[in-house]
C-alpha cells in the first residue's frame, strides 16, 4: 500500500468514527445557512399562488386553486399554519368562483393576514425538505462510492447556493427534488432486497412524486433501466451458502435479490411494478379525498377551475366550457398528442381526480410557449442551450470543477463505477433522461427547473474524494471546497441572485438571464428599509412580484403590476424610480423592448397621441368623444411609462438595492427626455 493510500484510509478511518458527528453539523449548517436567508426575502412571485392554495385545499377541501402542479408539495408548506391564529377568506372573496388563486391569495395574505409571519413558517417546512435532499445526497454517494465520497457529496449540496436558493422558498421545486432524490434510493434499496419496509417506503415516495408534480413519469425510464439490471445482473451462485444470507426486518433470514435466479426475479420485479401503479394510483386519489369533483360539497354548480384564456372577457360558464377552452388552441382546434388523447380518456373513465386530468392539461398547453429571456434574447419557445448555459453560470466553478474531476475518476478507473450498480444506472439514467427533457422543452423561465439533477451533481462531484491520495489531488479538492465556502458567505443570503465568476458574479447577472434566475420579487423588504431611510423621497415601483408594496410599511406609486393590481398609479414626475431587473428587460413587458419601439409604426402612434392629447378639449365634448378620449389617454400613458423605462436600461442605475430592483433618482426634465418620442 502507498503512502497516498495509507493517508486515504486514515482519513476515512476517522471520519467513519465522527461520521454521524459531521453529517449532524452539515446539516446544522444548510438549516443556519437557510433559515438566517429566508428572513431577509420577502414574497416570491410564485409563494402567493403555492402557499394560498395548499392552505385552501386543507381549509376547505376545495381544489379549485393553483392547478398547475399537484396539490402535496402546497400541502406540506401549509400544514403548519394550522397550528397558527389566522382569518381565511370567505366564499365571497373576488377571485374564488374563478378559481384565481392570485385574487384570493392577496386577500389572504395582505388584507386579512400578517403575510410574511404566515410565509416564515411555511418555508421553514420546505427547509426540512431540503435538509432530506442533502442527506439522500450523502446516503446515495456513500451508498456508491464509499463515506468519503458521501460527506464530500454532503458538503457540496450543504453549501450549493441552488439548493439554499429553492430550499427555502414555498414553491414545488424542492419538494419535486426530494421526492425523486428518495424514490431512486428507495427503490434501489427494494432492487437489491425485497422487504416489506422497503416496499412501503418505495410505493409512498413515488406516490408522494405523483402528487408534486406533473413531471413526475420523468423518473419511469431511470426505474426501467433499474428494474433491468436487477433481473439481468451476474448469474446467482449455485448452491449459495447459508453465510451469504442477510436477515430482514422481520428477523427471517434470506437471500439478496441478486443470488436469487433471475426467473424469480423477473416475477418478483413484475409484482413490484403492478402493485406499485396500484399505491400510486391509490396515493392520487387519497390526496385528492377520493372525490372526483375539485369542488366541496354543493359548489359544482357554480364554480369552475381557471382554464388558459386571454381575458376574463373570455371565461367559460361552466367546467365543461373550462375542458373545451383547454384541449383546444387559441385558434378552436383541438390539440393534439399522445398525451391530450390520454387525458380524453382519462376524464372519460374518470380515472384519476378531475382537478388532478385537469391540471396536468393546463399544464401540457401552457408550457408550449412562454416568454424568455437570455443574453439580450427574448423568444416565446425557449432554445435549446438555456438550460446548459444556465447551468454553467448558475452553478459555483468549484463544484463544476470537483464534478469534471469525479466523473473523470470514473471514467480512468480511480475509482471503481459503483458499489451499487442498480443505484448508479438509476442515477445516471434519471440525470440524462431529465436534462435532455428540460433542453427540448419551450417552457426557458429559470434554472430552478434543473434542481432535480442538482443532487447527481453533488454524487458524482463527491467521487473526486479518489484523488486525495495524492498530494495535488488533496490540494485541489481542499481549495475548490474553501472557493465554495467563499462564494457561500459573499452571496448570503441573496441565493436566488447567485452567478459565478465566469460573468462577473451577481451584479451581472441580468445581463444573461432574468426572472426567478435573480428577480422574483425577494427584495421588497430590503425596499421597505431604503423607503424608511429616505422619508422624503416619493417611490415610483415597477415591480416584479405578487406581494403587495404597499404593505410593507412605505409608500409608493406603481408604474407597472405584474399580477394584479394595487397602489396608485404613478405619475410621471420627478422622484425615484425603482425598477425591477424583469421589468427594466422587458421580459414580459413587451413594450419596454428595444424591437417594439424600432418599429415604425409604434413611434408613430406614440407621437401621434401625444399630439391629439395636447390640443385643447372641445367646449361642447360629446360623451362618445370624451371616452375616446380617456381611452387613448391611458394608451399614451401605458407608452410613455414604457418608453421611460425603454430608456433608462441604457443608464447606469443610481444605486440597487439586492440584486433586483435598479433605482434612479430623476428630476422632471429628465423624465420628460427619457420619455419623449
Amino acid at each position: 500500500m502507498g503512502k497516498g493510500q495509507r493517508t486515504v484510509s486514515v482519513i476515512v478511518e476517522k471520519l467513519e468514527r465522527r461520521r454521524r458527528l459531521i453529517v449532524l453539523v452539515c446539516l446544522a449548517t444548510a438549516a443556519v445557512l437557510a433559515i438566517n436567508s429566508l428572513f431577509g426575502d420577502s414574497i416570491t412571485f410564485d409563494e402567493t399562488s403555492k402557499l394560498t392554495a395548499g392552505m385552501s385545499y386543507l381549509k376547505t377541501g376545495d381544489f379549485r386553486l393553483g392547478h398547475d402542479h399537484p396539490p402535496l408539495g402546497k400541502m406540506w408548506a401549509a400544514c403548519p399554519l394550522l397550528l397558527m391564529k389566522q382569518r381565511w377568506p370567505s366564499a365571497e372573496t373576488l377571485g374564488w368562483r374563478l378559481g384565481s388563486v392570485w385574487h384570493v391569495g392577496r386577500a389572504w395574505l395582505f388584507e386579512l393576514n400578517d403575510g410574511e409571519r404566515l410565509l416564515t413558517v411555511a418555508r421553514c417546512a420546505i427547509v426540512v425538505l431540503f435538509l432530506g435532499t442533502c442527506l439522500c445526497v450523502y446516503a446515495m454517494a456513500r451508498s456508491l462510492f464509499g463515506a468519503l465520497a458521501g460527506l464530500l457529496a454532503l458538503v457540496l449540496a450543504v453549501l450549493s447556493p441552488t439548493f439554499l436558493a429553492h430550499g427555502r422558498l414555498v414553491t414545488t421545486d424542492m419538494p419535486v427534488t426530494f421526492c425523486m432524490s428518495a424514490t431512486l434510493l428507495a427503490f434501489a434499496h427494494l432492487m437489491n432486497r425485497i422487504t416489506w419496509r422497503r416496499l412501503l417506503a418505495t410505493f409512498v415516495a413515488a406516490g408522494a412524486l405523483s402528487l408534486v408534480k406533473f413531471s413526475w413519469p420523468l423518473l419511469l425510464p431511470a426505474l426501467a433501466v433499474m428494474t433491468l439490471v436487477a433481473v439481468f445482473r451476474a448469474a446467482p451462485i449455485p448452491r449459495q451458502p447459508a453465510s451469504l444470507k442477510v436477515r430482514g426486518n422481520d428477523g427471517r433470514e434470506r437471500l439478496p435479490l441478486k443470488l436469487v435466479p433471475r426467473r424469480r426475479r423477473a416475477a418478483a420485479v413484475v409484482v413490484i411494478w403492478v402493485l406499485g401503479a396500484v399505491a400510486v394510483w391509490v396515493m392520487i386519489w387519497s390526496g385528492y379525498g377520493w372525490r372526483y369533483s375539485p369542488f366541496h360539497t354543493g359548489a359544482a354548480e357554480s364554480a369552475i377551475l381557471l382554464p388558459d384564456v386571454r381575458s376574463l372577457q373570455d371565461l367559460p360558464a361552466d367546467m365543461d366550457g373550462s375542458w373545451q377552452t383547454l384541449l383546444h388552441d387559441r385558434d378552436g382546434k383541438p390539440l393534439k398528442g399522445l398525451a391530450v388523447d390520454f387525458i380524453r380518456w382519462a376524464r372519460t373513465v374518470r380515472l384519476l381526480p378531475e382537478a388532478y386530468l385537469f391540471g396536468l392539461a393546463y399544464t401540457l398547453k401552457t408550457t408550449r410557449a412562454r416568454q424568455a429571456y437570455l443574453n439580450g434574447e427574448f423568444s416565446a419557445t425557449g432554445w435549446r442551450f438555456y438550460f446548459p448555459v444556465a447551468f454553467a453560470i448558475k452553478t459555483p466553478i468549484p463544484t463544476m470543477l470537483l464534478l469534471v474531476m469525479g466523473l473523470t475518476a470514473l471514467v480512468v478507473r480511480r475509482a471503481p463505477l459503483g458499489r451499487d450498480p442498480v443505484l448508479m444506472v438509476g442515477i445516471a439514467t434519471m440525470t440524462v433522461v431529465y436534462g435532455a427533457f428540460t433542453i427540448a422543452s419551450n417552457i426557458n423561465i429559470g434554472h430552478r427547473h434543473l434542481l432535480p439533477i442538482y443532487p447527481a451533481v453533488a454524487v458524482f462531484a463527491g467521487v473526486s474524494a479518489t484523488w486525495i491520495s495524492s498530494r495535488i489531488g488533496r490540494w485541489v479538492v481542499v481549495l475548490a471546497l474553501g472557493w465554495l465556502l467563499v462564494a457561500n458567505l459573499r452571496i448570503h443570503p441573496h441565493y436566488l441572485s447567485y452567478f459565478n465568476e465566469f460573468v462577473g458574479g451577481a451584479r451581472n447577472g441580468h445581463l444573461y438571464l432574468a426572472d426567478s434566475n435573480i428577480d422574483w420579487g425577494q427584495d421588497l423588504k430590503r425596499l421597505a428599509e431604503y423607503a424608511r431611510r429616505r422619508p422624503g423621497e416619493t417611490i415610483k415601483l415597477a415591480y416584479f412580484g405578487s406581494g403587495d408594496p404597499t404593505k410593507y410599511g412605505f409608500d409608493c406609486q406603481m408604474l407597472h403590476y405584474s399580477a394584479i393590481p394595487f397602489g396608485r398609479p404613478a405619475d410621471l414626475t420627478s422622484g425615484t424610480y425603482v425598477i425591477s431587473v424583469t421589468h427594466l428587460l422587458g421580459v414580459y413587458w413587451l413594450a419596454v423592448r428595444d424591437s417594439f419601439w424600432e418599429t415604425p409604426d409604434a413611434q408613430e402612434t406614440y407621437r401621434a397621441l401625444g399630439e391629439f392629447l395636447a390640443r385643447p378639449v372641445p367646449a361642447e365634448e360629446t360623451e362618445e368623444a370624451r371616452r375616446d378620449r380617456q381611452r387613448l389617454a391611458a394608451q399614451y400613458e401605458r407608452l410613455r411609462r414604457a418608453r421611460l423605462v425603454n430608456r433608462l436600461r441604457d443608464r447606469p442605475p443610481d444605486e440597487r438595492i439586492g440584486y433586483s430592483l435598479f433605482v434612479y433618482r430623476l428630476r422632471q426634465s429628465d423624465v420628460e427626455n427619457l420619455a419623449a418620442p
